[in-house]
């Protein structure tokens, strides 16, 4: 009988229930810490960090372990919590764990110098900005495993916005219980904020560039006739397209070494905490509740991926011939992802062509997608196709009562190819495109480059471009110098 499997199935079974109880009734990711403790390369499991090679791929799903891992790779002795003998007197004798070896703390800070370019049809004036923001972020992980079943991660960024102020966040806070119940990677369970596996590869903290994949998650579909384009990324503002990192409960594990799923409940998409209606451009319009979510509602999403050649996505190589450069294999891997949610009671400020003010509710709304990743030894191309579905309610402001009922939809995709030109050196380019719900806007289309140069194995520079494919006159020039230690 395995009573630690046992004992982390149980208190993870607690920690799902509990998730599940409540919703009946109602960037950028490199970690020093397992260099330390492996005392291996940054470049063991990133191409270039925070993208991950094949085998990092394995060692994030295996809860920051080792594929087949054994006591001798671990080169930073634990602290054991208790005496292994307990594991046999469990649940008379409290279960042993263990605590990392040191402090497992890490720090990436973040130099960049923008030039940026902006055009105001307005005005008919083009604004040219050059800003040295030293620092512009500092990013503080801690990250470790908590024994055989457990791991865990969070992150607290600080940054400093070009006139001058300064904000904090809890970008990641999240416990994993891993491997609780069947095979060896099958079933996980995460609890706390985080990127969700949804995301897995496309998200910000999975990519190579400085600039995530706008218009994936920050289009907000609330408007009159539907949303008009890409807005802040925030969890406090408007619905958007997706959330870049939720606040809830996933399961996800891997079966059969190829097949990926992951599932979750989640807090819903939107401003969380606010009564009244909400004004993006004026959020004090709207009364603070204390909460995260305005209603009771949870959002649920769901992906399912198989990957056909290369490494196991738990780290098996049966069969495989695999070169020695750990960012190449030929492998292609393809999935679907969704998501589906509930915004009745929230209400948005929005406007007709005449300045008329309504409100609006996002009642229903659903996401589905299809993800592709192909690598080829030293290219991989990679991309998303993404529909959403909103039903939109529009509200006479002074009787509460819907005007009329409409089904918006847009869609967005990207395509992205990152290709190694030697170890130090490795490129990037990606395409962007977004057709609004609202018909009467344009499509926004981007294109976005970048050369990356490893410096060392934790400090890498770039020179990245952004252009606006409609409007020329709006581009950014990034020079990006990061070090993770």
């Amino acid at each position: 009988m395995n009573f630690p499997r046992i004992h982390l199935r149980a208190l993870g079974g607690l920690a799902l229930a509990a998730g599940l109880l409540l919703g009946l009734a109602t960037p950028l990711q490199a970690f020093p810490i397992f260099a330390r403790k492996y005392r291996t390369s940054c470049t063991t499991c990133h191409t270039v960090y925070p993208k991950l090679n094949p085998f990092g791929e394995a060692f994030r799903l295996n809860g920051y372990r080792m594929p087949q891992e054994t006591e001798d790779l671990v080169k930073q002795e634990p602290v054991s919590l208790g005496a292994p003998a307990y594991k046999r007197l469990w649940p008379s004798a409290v279960m042993p764990s263990q605590l990392p070896g040191n402090a497992p703390l890490a720090v990436n800070v973040k130099m960049e110098s923008t030039n940026s370019s902006s055009y105001d049809p307005a005005t008919g004036k083009t604004t040219t900005h050059n800003d040295f923001q030293f620092p512009q972020e500092v990013n503080l992980f801690a990250a470790g495993t908590l024994g055989d079943h457990m791991s865990f991660m969070s992150e607290l960024t600080f940054g400093e916005n070009p006139d001058g102020s300064t904000t904090s966040e809890i970008e990641h806070a999240r416990l994993d219980f891993d491997s609780i119940a069947g095979p060896d990677h099958l079933v996980n369970l995460r609890v706390g904020k985080f990127a969700p596996n949804l995301y897995d590869g496309f998200q910000e903290m999975w990519l190579m560039t400085d600039n995530g994949v706008d218009t994936m998650f920050t289009y907000n579909p609330v408007g009159y006739r539907g949303g008009v384009g890409s807005g802040a990324d925030d969890l406090a503002t408007p619905i958007i397209s997706l959330p870049a990192r939720v606040r809830g409960i996933e399961l996800y594990g891997v079966a059969a070494h190829r097949f990926f799923y992951t599932v979750g409940l989640m807090s819903k998409i939107g401003p969380g905490g606010y009564t009244g209606t909400y004004n993006a451009a004026d959020p004090t319009t709207a009364t603070p509740t204390g909460n995260f979510g305005n209603n009771a509602h949870k959002d649920i999403y769901a992906r399912i991926d198989y990957k056909f050649g290369g490494m196991g996505l738990d780290g098996n190589t049966d069969g495989v011939n695999l070169p020695p450069e750990n960012w190449r294999e030929n492998s292609l891997r393809v999935g679907l992802l969704g998501l589906t949610g509930n915004g009745r009671d929230i209400n948005f400020a929005v406007a007709d062509s005449l300045g008329n003010p309504f409100n609006m509710q996002d009642v229903n709304y659903t996401r589905a997608g299809v993800f592709g990743s192909w690598i080829y030894s030293d290219l991989n191309v990679f991309g998303v196709y993404l529909r959403g579905n909103d039903k939109l309610d529009l509200i006479d402001p002074a009787t509460s009562q819907v005007l009329n009922e409409n089904t918006r939809s847009y869609d967005t995709w990207f395509t992205q190819a990152d290709y190694v030109i030697n170890p130090t050196f490795i490129t990037s380019v990606r395409y962007e495109h977004l057709r609004p719900a609202d018909t009467s806007v344009k499509a926004e289309r981007f294109m976005n480059l970048n050369l990356t140069y490893l410096v060392y194995a934790n400090v890498k520079t770039m020179l990245e471009y952004r252009q606006d494919l409609n409007e020329n006159r709006n581009n950014q020039l990034n020079v990006v110098l990061r070090a993770a230690f």
